[in-house]
Formats: structure tokens, C-alpha cells, sequence
């Protein structure tokens, strides 16, 4: 696996629709590339389960219906998905961090760390859950 990458390396990245890569990644595509680079688990891609992130249902549809591999957790530890929703549905993936910081890639920004407790995302936040297959 190497040595873990900075968070650093992680913020900044360019949003792109089914990104899975340094030069553009999705929601699920910034999740993808940390989980792989540090913990060295190669997550399923799911690019043919949705057709496109700003689809909300087909996102939505594609979570609920990908869950295989995903274990709910009460309480997230570093690492764990964190799911939200976003618009009335749970279409939104970001990486939890320490304390109350996450990592996420969002529709018209660049990747960023964000807060648990803002307003922005406070009541949005639907579920953690952990990668065990």
C-alpha cells in the first residue's frame, strides 16, 4: 500500500461527474481514492449503477441498492463513509475524519474538509458505515 498520503493531497481535487482519480473525482470517487490509498481496499467503482451524480435518484437507487460489503456503524471512526442527504435524498458520500471534520467532493467544488456540526450539513447526515468485505 505504501505510506499514507497526506489529507492534504486529498483537498483540492478537482470535482468531476464519475471521477475516479487525482485529476477529477465524484462523492464516491473521493472516497474510492483514500479508501484504496489509505487502507489499501479497492472499493467497487459502481459506474454502471448510476447514470450521472447530478441524477439524484439513479444516485440515490444506486446507494440503497449497493449496500452489499457496507456494515452500519452508531458511532464513526476515521475512515467510515459517512452518507447524507442532499435535495430529499441519500445521494452524498464523504470520508469521516477526525473529530467532526469529513472529506467529501461535492457538485461545483473542488474537494474540501468540512464540519460535521455546520449548518450546511448538520441535519443532512443519514447514516456512517464501515467497508468489511
Amino acid at each position: 500500500m505504501g505510506s499514507p498520503l497526506l489529507l492534504n493531497n486529498y483537498i483540492g481535487i478537482p470535482y468531476l461527474d464519475k471521477g475516479r482519480g487525482w485529476e477529477g473525482c465524484d462523492c464516491f470517487g473521493i472516497l474510492q481514492l483514500w479508501m484504496y490509498h489509505e487502507r489499501g481496499v479497492e472499493l467497487p467503482d459502481y459506474l454502471e449503477v448510476y447514470t450521472s451524480a447530478s441524477d439524484r435518484h439513479s444516485v440515490a437507487d444506486a446507494i440503497e441498492e449497493n449496500k452489499i460489503g457496507w456494515t452500519p456503524v452508531q458511532q464513526p471512526e476515521f475512515g467510515d463513509a459517512l452518507l447524507f442527504r442532499v435535495l430529499g435524498s441519500p445521494m452524498h458520500v464523504g470520508v469521516k475524519l477526525h473529530g467532526n471534520d469529513f472529506l467529501h467532493a461535492f457538485q461545483n467544488c473542488d474537494s474540501c474538509v468540512e464540519r460535521l456540526d455546520s449548518l450546511t450539513w448538520s441535519r443532512r447526515l443519514v447514516g456512517a458505515y464501515r467497508w468489511v468485505q
